[in-house]
């Protein structure tokens, strides 16, 4: 088990690094393109919508074929999207760089997701998706840093350098990775399998609306951030590699290190209502800072919220799906891909109005989150009392 997981976290990391790697230099690969916040918004739209589209499918054949062979797949897309990405020159071609992209990562995520459920006793499934969490934060700390130093020579080169480590994902796949031979059976905590199986759409459905909430709301704002900081401080492709390094670095030892002993002392829901609530105040002190330092500073905790919710929600998603994994991590995906399809679209299109007004939507769509959290609450205390009725 121990092999495996090393080998998922190390695929995934690879796979982060690279993603990371382009983020600080996207503000001049766009402007060298004449292109602006709304046509940003548009790529990363696309990627959701098309990581929304194959997600379930993504999912469901993750749990029939193997995910290996998912995330295999999965892999060999995001290293053509990669290097397509690299050698584009029209919007068109980013277009189509980005929905390889969402395939890819609607076929990926699900699968290490349930493969990481199916291998983990129940004991130590919190802890093994914080830690994938932390070395999902661990690539994106080390890749814009990476991406800066390589920015020097060519905007390009850090699309180039993430395909590859693509590539070296795939290998070690294909070579190494084995589908587990059984299944885990996690259940719902307090409600049987006979429960779930006739009311399983009331299980999911408060939980999908939250997934498409909180990503609408965190998409919104980590979308443009390179853009915001770009334009209100004018900051370089190395000012941001910074920003988000030192953020990473923050979000992954909490993640790592303290997600675990966290989620003991509460329920994954309360846990999300005190990182919204934490991840809204946090923001609007950033629309309060104006210059360098402040935003710098600020940039350094923003992102500690965002990383600890999806944890959170990964491990509640899976806590209620049963022998379901790979369609509990495909459905997760899906809402999820809705929620970054729509947020980016519409935060894209009020940026070029305002550069402050994506955070403002971030912060009302975090509020909406948190409201339905209670609903999910209610809905949970509803299934109790009907399986000790069962009973």
């Amino acid at each position: 088990m121990k092999k495996q997981l090393a080998i998922l976290y190390f695929n995934i990391f690879l796979v982060f690094l690279g993603i990371g790697l382009v983020v600080p230099v996207l503000p001049v690969y766009l402007k060298d393109l004449g292109l602006k916040g709304g046509d940003l918004g548009i790529l990363v739209a696309v990627f959701a919508f098309a990581q929304m589209i194959i997600s379930p499918f993504g999912g469901n054949l993750a749990d029939k074929l193997g995910k290996k062979l998912i995330i295999v797949i999965g892999l060999v897309l995001y290293a053509v999207s990669e290097y397509l990405f690299a050698m584009s020159n029209t919007f068109a071609l980013l277009i189509i760089s980005r929905i390889l992209g969402g395939f890819s990562a609607g076929m990926v995520m699900p699968g290490v997701t349930g493969m990481i459920a199916d291998i983990s006793p129940g004991a130590d499934k919190a802890k093994n998706f914080g830690y994938m969490s932390g070395i999902i934060n661990t690539g994106y700390i080390l890749g814009p840093g990476l991406g800066g130093f390589l920015a020097e020579f060519s905007h390009r080169l850090p699309f180039f350098v993430a395909g590859t480590s693509g590539v070296i994902a795939l290998i070690m796949s294909v070579i190494l990775l084995k589908n587990p031979r059984h299944e885990t059976h996690a259940g719902f905590a307090t409600i049987s399998t006979e429960t779930i199986s006739k009311i399983n759409l009331k299980v999911f459905i408060t939980p999908v609306i939250l997934t498409f909430v909180l990503a609408f709301g965190l998409s919104a704002f980590e979308t443009l951030f390179p853009l915001y900081a770009a334009d209100k401080a004018d900051y370089s492709p190395i000012d941001i590699s910074v920003a988000i390094m030192v953020g990473g670095v923050l979000g992954a030892f909490i993640q790592v290190f303290l997600f675990d002993k966290l989620m003991k002392f509460m329920s994954e829901l309360n846990f999300i209502i005190c990182a919204l609530l934490y991840s809204i105040i946090v923001l609007f002190s950033l629309t309060l800072a104006h210059s360098y330092w402040p935003i710098m500073l600020i940039s350094f905790i923003v992102f500690i919220g965002f990383d600890l919710i999806r944890p959170a929600l990964t491990n509640y998603y899976s806590n209620i799906a049963g022998n379901r994994q790979g369609f509990a991590g495909g459905l997760n995906s899906t809402f999820t891909s809705m929620g970054n399809f729509v947020g980016p679209l519409i935060a894209g299109a009020v940026y070029d109005i305002y550069y402050e007004l994506p955070l403002f939507m971030s912060m009302l769509i975090m509020v909406a989150g948190i409201i339905v959290i209670y609903i999910e609450k209610g809905v949970r205390r509803n299934l109790r009392k009907k399986n000790q009725l069962d009973e």
